[in-house]
């Protein structure tokens, strides 16, 4: 990103470079293709095969011929009926057709017999079962066209690695073996998720003639709905003549349904995911920014810590700073600079939480209540100074591939920030500015006694805590140019590309935020007896996720700091076009994730709200093997695409091996961060195909 962008560009200024195509595959092959970087879009764009990058250590490809005309494939989905007496499993057809395409658009289907019969969840599994098929093979979700065709009432997403699977074997021209069937999420990385109830299902697929019966990794053991003890599942099957197969990810999905292999790509070795050595200087060089915010705060967070008289969410929050700092600091010594620079950002957003809100609270009780409100103002004007620093990134004019992914990094952290400062200014402020103005008319008796405090404290640190993680996310995102600067190809994109993968992802994350809606945000509530409306501010508040990923999937419709971007940057810009891509993919992302941890592995929360135990901790852990699996097969077809891994890949995939050494909450924040960084490079190669 070496030039000033003007605004206003055209689109002939947003074009790929003139390139010398690459060696095509003639038609219907299937075999070996050697791909030059940045220069196999004819390739991928095929309608005739897919190109599946990185499938050798050599950087070599392979090309796979695809079905002439629409491929339609039935497969029998399982599921569990409970509720009554007795749960029990069945057998349901859902047809599946999928064909390349050439509009441009996004063509996925749902037919139903009954209205409403297909669920809101089972909706968002065809979406994402869709999204994966054309990854998988190398296409973007408008370069093909996706139905799925199932009767009466269905919901719950346990049949979306079986139909990714399908989709597959649709496309490939592989038929569906009659006595093979299998259950299981599909992730956003193709592997493959935990579901319920599998005895039962396996039970009534073997009753309908199935012999060959694919289940997730890690689930071998599973509970029976009815008698809550564990079953062997291959045993299981075995006394009933037929076989029960862990299936990891998709490409074992496909095998299992059609007898066939898929190429997959080649993992990069670890030692490829080590960000370069100016990356690792940028990031020092941030460390030593943060560590000299967080040092005058220093000897109050460690009186807060152990402070008797203040309030508990205040001194747990001093005691999380002095133990993410302390970690921190191992890190980086240890030479992880990515991890170390997280928990650095965390221990700030901790001391800053705990210290200011301490202060506010002392003015209220002093009473000073214009200083206290004042304290308030100024820490959310904290959250306004970097907006003219956001502003000046969409005058990046990206020439590079590594500029337009620092540019969409950058977005990404700006739209997390701003979430969290949307939230504080319309929800949480107020109530912190109600909450210490009934403190201060409090009698002087009753003001000073330690409950008063305590009383007020959570609506406080709730606020002050918002703003704190609105600072980090705008402030990293404005030092994003800096930090994950790297020397890669010339490359300028496609506007209309762009804007169409924003449009893919958009309406997948839409799809999976009707799914939240319907199923935890409506029982909210129903339980609270309040609004949907209300009940989608309250889950936000209690589920940081939910709140980026709506706030994702409108920002570029909102007002305020999204507006003001559009305005400047121009709606016609690249800047802008990547903003959308880049929200659609981060709202994408976010709901997945919340979908993986309250449906799949069906997590536990604690009194505090912190998750506190799983359903399938044997299942989690398999999950985050093959995560980081996946994310270094991510990064092989991304650099036979571009030239080089992304930076962005290789410091989330740092990030995430050092979580996946913590507590629960930590490996759940692992798995989220191996798909952040699968997901950059998946952008990457996207990209480079457009």
């Amino acid at each position: 990103m070496r030039r000033a962008f003007v605004l206003g560009v055209s689109f002939l200024a947003c074009t790929p470079p003139p390139a010398a195509p690459s060696p095509g595959p003639t038609p219907g092959p299937r075999g070996p293709v050697t791909v030059r970087p940045l220069a196999f879009a004819d390739d991928a764009k095929r309608g005739d095969a897919a190109l599946i990058l990185g499938t050798d250590s050599r950087g070599g490809s392979t090309a796979v011929p695809l079905v002439t005309g629409a491929g339609q494939v039935t497969v029998d989905s399982l599921y569990v009926i409970t509720g009554g007496a007795t749960a029990t499993g069945g057998v349901g057809p859902v047809e599946l057709t999928a064909a390349t395409s050439t509009s441009g658009q996004v063509k996925v289907g749902i037919f139903e017999d009954l209205s409403g019969g297909l669920g809101p969840s089972w909706r968002a599994g065809v979406w994402t079962a869709s999204l994966v098929t054309a990854d998988v093979l190398g296409k973007d979700l408008t370069d093909l066209t996706f139905t799925a065709s199932a009767s009466g009432r269905v919901d719950g997403a346990s049949a979306s690695g079986l139909m990714t699977a399908g989709y597959l074997a649709a496309l490939l021209g592989h038929p569906v073996a009659a006595d093979a069937t299998m259950t299981g999420t599909i992730n956003p990385d193709g592997t493959i998720g935990p579901v319920a109830g599998i005895p039962q299902k396996f039970e009534a697929a073997i009753a309908a003639g199935k012999k060959r019966l694919g289940y997730p990794l890690g689930l071998r053991q599973a509970i029976d709905a009815n008698s809550g003890q564990e079953v062997d599942l291959v045993e299981l099957a075995a006394a009933r003549g037929a076989v029960a197969v862990e299936v990891a990810d998709v490409f074992a999905a496909v095998e299992l349904l059609t007898g066939k292999t898929l190429p997959r790509p080649v993992p990069v070795e670890v030692e490829a995911m080590a960000p370069p050595p100016s990356v690792l200087a940028a990031l020092d060089r941030q460390y030593e920014h943060w560590h000299a915010l967080i040092v005058p705060t220093w000897p109050q967070v460690l009186t807060l810590a152990s402070s008797a008289a203040a309030p508990g969410v205040i001194s747990g929050f001093a005691r999380q700073a002095i133990a993410d700092y302390e970690l921190a600091e191992r890190l980086r010594a240890e030479g992880n600079g990515a991890a170390a620079l997280r928990l650095l950002n965390r221990a700030w957003f901790a001391a800053a939480t705990a210290t200011s809100s301490a202060e506010i609270l002392a003015l209220a009780v002093a009473p000073d209540l214009d200083g206290a409100l004042a304290r308030l103002t100024q820490a959310e004007e904290l959250a306004t100074s970097t907006d003219q620093a956001l502003a000046a990134l969409g005058e990046q004019k990206p020439d590079t591939m590594g500029g337009h992914l620092q540019l969409m990094s950058a977005f990404r952290l700006a739209i997390t920030g701003w979430a969290f400062r949307s939230m504080a200014s319309t929800e949480h402020l107020p109530k912190a500015r109600a909450a210490i103005t009934a403190l201060a008319a409090l009698p002087a008796a009753e003001r000073k006694l330690a409950s008063a405090a305590h009383r007020a404290a959570p609506d406080v640190v709730t606020a002050v805590g918002a703003v704190a993680r609105a600072v980090v996310g705008l402030g990293r995102a404005a030092s994003t140019l800096e930090v994950e600067a790297a020397t890669t190809l010339d490359y300028r994109c496609s506007l209309p590309n762009v804007r169409r993968l924003a449009t893919s992802f958009r309406a997948a994350a839409a799809s999976n935020l009707a799914y939240l809606d319907a199923l935890f945000v409506a029982e909210l509530a129903k339980a609270q007896r309040i609004p949907v409306d209300q009940a989608k501010v309250m889950f936000a508040a209690r589920e940081p996720g939910y709140l980026v990923a709506l706030i994702g999937a409108n920002v570029t419709t909102m007002d305020g700091l999204p507006a003001a971007l559009k305005t400047a940057w121009g709606e016609d810009s690249i800047a802008w076009a990547l903003f959308t891509l880049t929200a659609g993919e981060l709202s994408f992302g976010e709901t997945s994730s919340l979908i993986t941890e309250y449906y799949s592995l069906q997590t536990e929360l604690g009194l505090d709200g912190r998750v506190v135990s799983v359903a399938h901790p044997a299942a989690l852990d398999n999950m985050l093997a093959w995560a980081e699996r996946r994310t270094r097969e991510y990064a092989r077809a991304a650099q036979v695409a571009t030239g080089s891994v992304p930076v962005q890949t290789q410091l989330y995939y740092q990030i995430a091996a050092q979580q996946q050494t913590g507590d629960l909450p930590d490996k759940l924040s692992a798995l989220s961060t191996y798909w952040t960084a699968m997901q950059f490079a998946q952008t990457a190669v996207m990209l480079a195909r457009n």
